[in-house]
């Protein structure tokens, strides 16, 4: 009497790896695509509540908040990408601090800082720009108008 004995054959391990290898192959690039549109949707979103949250304690503080990039907890830098701080501009009382984004990706920002007024108007409009890995064609923006509207800006622009 024969006994039936199971467990693989080497042809069936190497074709069933070959098999995994081409469809990693084909997914992974894709997968990575859809990880850097969920983090710049994610942190562009991120950047339109900050926004908005400075312009409601402007209005309820009923003094100028600024918007800056964050270099420490009491002043401002340059660099947009290491975080953004919100503080009363009488006293520099420090509201919100985000940290830092992803160290691959690009923002550019209006200049050094964004002022909303105690009316909640914003005397120097401008527009954020996300890039993720740098790259414009997945970039997304966000604008503050004069007026102190805040909205979701047009895709695709270029940092700078």
């Amino acid at each position: 009497m024969r006994k039936n004995k199971n467990g693989f054959t080497l042809v069936e391990l190497m074709v069933t790896i070959t098999v995994a290898s081409i469809i990693l192959t084909i997914g992974i690039p894709s997968l990575v695509s859809v990880y850097e549109n969920v983090r710049v949707n994610r942190n562009i979103e991120k950047i339109n509540n900050i926004l908005t949250f400075a312009r409601n304690q402007a209005v309820s503080y009923g003094r100028t908040v600024n918007v800056c990039a964050y270099a420490s907890a009491t002043s401002c830098g340059t660099d947009w990408g290491k975080g953004i701080r919100i503080y009363v501009a009488t006293g520099n009382k420090t509201l919100r601090v985000i940290d830092g984004f992803n160290n691959n990706d690009a923002i550019s920002g209006p200049g050094t800082e964004l002022t909303f007024s105690s009316e909640g108007l914003s005397p120097s409009n401008g527009t954020f720009i996300y890039c993720p890995s740098g790259k414009a064609n997945a970039s997304k923006s966000v604008t503050v108008s004069s007026s102190g509207l805040i909205n979701y800006g047009t895709d695709n622009q270029a940092c700078s």
